[in-house]
């Protein structure tokens, strides 16, 4: 989604946050908060901040707020240098709770996981009218360590993303919007049980996502609803519902007035 206000075009690539992958449970629910600024004059640079909380079920419980699962800090950096591509740079932290795998699904020893992860995506875009499709390829690097910063035995990992989205916008005045993705990840793992080696590279899980987003007119914030099936593993597939919600904070850090703005998606 593009706006023009005044002289500066904001870029929007996502209209939403989707839910990290928080394992294996019955359901899940997603809340985040972001703040997406214009780095530019031309809008063509932009910068995306934002703080997630995850919550799970556990195994045998469909009550998704039942437990604390993540904290989610996240820093990426925007670039569109073409009509359809865009590129992204990012910085992210993440702080993940462990529960027993046996009942009474008790907190496991240590509690935590911390993460620290790169990664950067490359985008294509495709806009006709009210239509939008966007075909993204991301890689991560991600490392693992315990509450004390002291490496997990599954310690580094490369991750491969390869999502498709499509979005249409219900109305005129392009405040009402359904997004759809579908996406898949394949990954590789730097593991020292039994000895230190890399796993093989391949197929790990696929998430799929639609969202429903209101972008009031008079509003700089863009709220979006939405629900993500996670299917983990190739066999005896495990099936993951998140409910999710998200707030985007529209160009905080200079004077901002929707009624002014012409949009020209």
């Amino acid at each position: 989604m593009l706006f023009a206000l005044s002289a500066i075009t904001l870029l929007h690539v996502t209209a939403q946050i989707s839910p990290p992958g928080l394992g294996e449970a019955n359901s899940a629910a997603w809340f985040a908060f972001g703040v997406r600024q214009s780095l530019d004059s031309a809008g063509k640079i932009q910068s995306v901040s934002y703080i997630g909380i995850g919550r799970t079920s556990n195994p045998v419980t469909n009550n998704p707020f039942q437990r604390q699962a993540i904290i989610v800090l996240n820093q990426e950096f925007y670039h569109k240098f073409h009509k359809h591509w865009h590129y992204s740079l990012a910085l992210s932290y993440r702080n993940q709770n462990e529960y027993m795998e046996t009942t009474p699904y008790e907190a496991a020893s240590p509690p935590t996981k911390q993460e620290f992860r790169i990664y950067g995506r490359y985008m294509y875009e495709l806009k006709l009218r009210n239509f939008r499709f966007v075909a993204t390829y991301r890689q991560e690097f991600r490392s693992f360590f315990d509450p004390n910063f002291k490496q997990e035995d599954e310690s580094y990992q490369l991750r491969s993303r390869f999502r498709m989205q499509a979005a249409v916008t219900l109305d005129k005045n392009k405040v009402h919007r359904i997004t759809a993705s579908a996406e898949a990840l394949f990954s590789s793992t730097q593991t020292s049980t039994p000895e230190n080696h890399w796993t093989t590279f391949g197929y790990k899980e696929a998430r799929l996502c639609l969202y429903y987003s209101v972008d009031p007119k008079n509003s700089s914030f863009i709220y979006s609803f939405g629900y993500m099936n996670n299917l983990i593993g190739q066999t005896n597939v495990i099936s993951v519902s998140y409910l999710a919600m998200d707030i985007i904070w529209e160009n905080p850090f200079r004077h901002f007035k929707r009624e002014s703005i012409k949009r020209i998606e």
